[in-house]
């Protein structure tokens, strides 16, 4: 038994979340990091998943660790150093000495996700359920991935991140099952140079591993997304417009 996974168990004991299977997966997952590549966390909670995340960081090549506050925006995140709000989050990484390790400056934005220049070795996205939530997050990450980064869902019998996990593995994404503790599901990104088969129906076969892919739904979904950004474009710079109007 690893020493120090021993270690981050006595000092996360009192804190209630994830278990101990779930614990040491992320734990490992973060040691395993190759160096010069990110860790992003999305989603933040009581900062259990956040310490094992930043211990292993610490046992394994001191990566960078960011937790950023999902897009809804939760009512207990942390909004600046002075805030004192969630502060169950920041006690529970105080004590176990890594809060001064983890960024906790970003929020999880069209404009954050836009501007990233890290690549992203382990993605972690936790305390959202919703699947437009979790599909919004992967869209927006996905790029920032490196190629053999890992991700991670948590909940993943629950509704919504079961349904995503569905679609990644299957014929809609261009990952694979890596592993599994508890109700975290670890994938990672399919290394196959595909050559796709399409029938009339758009649907395609690769020829080297089988894999299928509907390009119809892709498509629809591309153009969906698109109309989407454009309707949050013209949103914001009405509220902009308005304001400016006020003053």
């Amino acid at each position: 038994m690893d020493v120090d996974i021993e270690k981050v168990k006595k000092l996360t004991s009192n804190i209630d979340g994830i278990s101990d299977a779930e614990s040491e997966l992320l734990y490992n997952l973060a040691k395993d990091v190759p160096e010069s590549q990110v860790i992003v966390e999305i989603g933040r909670g009581n900062g259990k998943s956040t310490v094992w995340l930043a211990k292993g960081s610490i046992e394994g090549k001191m990566n960078k660790i960011y937790n950023v506050r999902s897009r809804l925006g939760e009512s207990k995140d942390v909004e600046s150093d002075k805030d004192d709000s969630n502060s169950d989050f920041v006690t529970n990484l105080e004590k176990a000495g890594v809060y001064s390790v983890v960024d906790c400056s970003y929020t999880d934005s069209e404009d954050t996700s836009r501007k990233w220049k890290d690549k992203v070795g382990l993605l972690c996205i936790n305390s959202l359920n919703e699947y437009e939530d979790i599909k919004g997050i992967l869209r927006s990450w996905e790029c920032h991935l490196s190629p053999i980064a890992r991700v991670v869902l948590h909940d993943c019998e629950k509704p919504g991140p079961a349904r995503i996990i569905k679609e990644y593995l299957g014929s809609l994404g261009d990952f694979i099952y890596e592993q599994r503790a508890g109700a975290l599901m670890v994938m990672t990104i399919d290394e196959c140079i595909h050559h796709w088969i399409i029938d009339a129906n758009e649907i395609g076969v690769c020829r080297y591993c089988g894999r299928t892919r509907n390009f119809k739904r892709l498509r629809r979904e591309v153009d969906t997304a698109g109309i989407r950004r454009r309707q949050a474009t013209k949103i914001k710079n009405n509220e902009n417009r308005t304001r400016i109007k006020k003053k």
